[in-house]
């Protein structure tokens, strides 16, 4: 018997509520699982995936991938925070990936588009350099 497409799981609510609890972070997958090990969450990696390939879908997370990165990274999508930010910043030293809300970088797409007739994807465009904690050498 096939489950309804709105089934939920303790294990699924709680890997929500996790993302959730991260605000503006991006966690990978292991990372989702290495937590709900240590919370007794029982739950398989392939569900994991599963689950936010669901959510995904739902709108309720966005998935990430970086160029540089082997995995995924998601982010929780607060239903009530209306457009999420598409520019991000990478440290290539530490690897930490911020969102960049910047009307200057707005204005950038906007130039491409209107000037050279290319409609840049948004959600893809991230700037690579060296976090504040990096350059002040605390990580």
């Amino acid at each position: 018997m096939r489950r309804p497409e709105n089934y939920n799981t303790k294990q699924g609510e709680a890997l929500l509520a996790y993302l959730a609890s991260m605000k503006d972070a991006f966690v990978t997958a292991a990372q989702i699982a290495d937590h709900l090990q240590r919370e007794k969450v029982a739950i398989s990696k392939p569900t994991i995936y599963r689950r936010l390939e669901k959510l995904v879908s739902e709108g309720k997370v966005e998935k990430y991938a970086f160029g540089d990165v082997a995995a995924a990274c998601f982010k929780y999508r607060d239903p009530n925070a209306g457009e999420q930010d598409a520019y991000h910043l990478k440290c290539e030293n530490c690897g930490g990936v911020y969102d960049l809300t910047c009307d200057e970088v707005n204005h950038v797409s906007r130039h491409i588009y209107e000037s050279h007739s290319f409609q840049v994807n948004d959600k893809k465009i991230v700037f690579y350099g060296k976090c504040a904690w990096c350059r002040k050498g605390v990580l």
